[in-house]
């Protein structure tokens, strides 16, 4: 009987771990390959093995990007919008699998990823996801290679 429990209760646990969103967080991403890489500053991730679902295509739209660039851009409409700041779109043919918006906040410091660049929007393919890490306080700096 206390097999029974036990195994029960690792599959709840495994079921829950599973289902939770975390797993293709991109914040979370970054950070534990921060965490795998030693925290070291010349870390690099590949978006290609590190996404946890398919995906073709990686697109950024600094806070400098209206609603319509954006749509656009993407060549169709975005149901999902907040104009808070920053955000990545990983697309699929031409379907959103995934997004991330990060808000920015003057008053505040930066927190979860954040984009070095100096592009207002980039499309990328798998093949050239690769960014280096580089963390300070609670935000993970990346810069495309």
């Amino acid at each position: 009987m206390k097999k029974i429990i036990l195994l029960l209760a690792i599959f709840i646990c495994f079921i829950m771990n599973s289902c939770s969103g975390n797993r293709n967080d991109i914040d979370t991403i970054v950070s534990n390959k921060w965490q795998e890489c030693g925290r070291a500053n010349n870390c690099i991730i590949d978006f290609a093995n590190a996404m946890h679902f398919k995906w073709d295509t990686m697109c950024f739209y600094s806070a400098g990007n209206s609603l319509e660039d954006i749509n656009k851009d993407l060549d169709f409409e975005l149901k999902e919008w907040t104009d808070s700041g920053d955000r990545v779109i990983f697309l699929y043919k031409g379907k959103i699998v995934y997004q991330k918006e990060w808000a920015l906040r003057a008053d505040e410091p930066l927190d979860g990823v954040v984009f070095e660049t100096d592009l207002k929007k980039f499309k990328i393919n798998k093949a050239n996801a690769k960014f280096r890490i580089r963390k300070e306080e609670n935000a993970y700096y990346l810069k495309k290679l």
